[in-house]
């Protein structure tokens, strides 16, 4: 009787489950990921206007990288609306923050989780941009490093999730060659129609998700965009995904 009861309650859960996913309002968009043969994504900040949701998924755009917030104070001012549409048209989405040399790497950090709140299922890791642009004032390579690592560790605290950096790969190999860096995953910016280069301490890694170029013209928008390729098939991606 106990085994006959457990088997019940394991087939109820299975096919309550089934149930509740296909009443997701995503779920046609999920299941549409798994024919992907390629899973494609952009990113954008305030400077992109005027965005048809509806469209950019007509374009074949599967995830979106939001900017949130950049140094100290700075949130990008169309992050949360961004956000929101992105959700309602079953777009994956994350956030980005851009780090500048000479502010504080803590109050960084805080700038960018206030600016995010907390993460909702279907959001991406969040990122922190690292490139030459954020090198704002002088800096030796130790302290970069550390400020970096530092913004990072208390973003993968307070978030529950392991952040992921952008950068290029010359950048990369001037300032980030620090082995603590190879635990996060790597967005490389490359724009080359071969296979991107990756920086030293990312040699055995590899890449999570490519940058191929920054002139992608898509129907969505009037201005051209950061075009993205994710490194993996859908169930690789739905793993980086918020439950």
């Amino acid at each position: 009787m106990k085994k006959f009861i457990l088997l019940l309650l394991i087939t109820l859960t299975i096919l309550f489950s089934c149930g509740s996913d296909k009443n997701n309002p995503c779920y046609s968009e999920n299941k549409r990921l798994e024919k992907e043969p390629s899973i494609l994504g952009m990113d954008i900040s305030h400077f992109q206007n005027d965005i048809n949701w509806e469209d950019i998924k007509e374009d074949g755009v599967n995830f979106v990288f939001i900017k949130a917030s950049e140094s100290t104070h700075y949130k990008d001012p169309n992050f949360k609306k961004n956000h929101a549409a992105a959700q309602s048209e079953c777009i994956y989405r994350g956030a980005y923050h851009f780090y500048e040399t000479g502010k504080d790497p803590e109050k960084q950090a805080r700038n960018f989780i206030e600016a995010v709140g907390k993460l909702v299922p279907g959001d991406l890791p969040p990122v922190l941009d690292l490139e030459e642009l954020g090198i704002k004032t002088q800096v030796d390579k130790e302290t970069y490093q550390k400020n970096t690592l530092l913004w990072l560790k208390i973003v993968e605290k307070e978030l529950g999730v392991t952040p992921i950096i952008y950068s290029d790969p010359s950048f990369g190999d001037k300032y980030l060659d620090h082995p603590d860096f190879n635990k996060y995953q790597l967005w490389v910016a490359e724009y080359t129609k071969t296979s991107p280069k990756v920086p030293e301490v990312w040699k055995n890694k590899g890449w999570l998700i490519w940058q191929r170029t920054d002139r992608k013209q898509l129907e969505g928008m009037k201005e051209k965009v950061d075009y993205d390729i994710f490194n993996g098939d859908a169930k690789k991606f739905k793993k980086l995904l918020k439950k």
